[in-house]
């Protein structure tokens, strides 16, 4: 039986971890970071269960900075603030929206 010394595996190990590794670093994670946006802004029809749960978080997340803003606003009579509450709320119920699944055109002539 042939023994292997520690480094006999490592160039194939390293080659693995550089395959496995390549969608998170430049500039291949611009592509993924660039989906991630495109699904948050425009939505899709039928997404998987973790995209809408992020989906709802994030929408979450702009609502209650929404009210936050809305709040401050209010406080100090403040129109920027106002503003920007605004521009939250249809922001977060925008992608909270987008959380959902929505039917297809073909599938909303054949049930009207």
């Amino acid at each position: 039986m042939k023994r292997h010394g520690p480094a006999a595996g490592l160039p194939k190990f390293i080659d693995e971890m550089s395959v496995k590794q390549r969608n998170i670093v430049f500039p291949e994670g611009l592509a993924n970071g660039a989906a991630v946006d495109k699904f948050l802004l425009l939505g899709s029809p039928n997404p998987p269960l973790v995209q809408r749960v992020a989906a709802w978080l994030f929408g979450l997340i702009f609502l209650m900075a929404g009210a936050f803003f809305l709040d401050y606003a209010q406080n100090e009579r403040s129109l920027l603030a106002a503003l920007m509450s605004l521009g939250s709320f249809l922001l977060g119920a925008k992608v909270f929206r987008n959380g959902f699944r929505r039917r297809s055109a073909g599938a909303r002539s054949k049930h009207s």
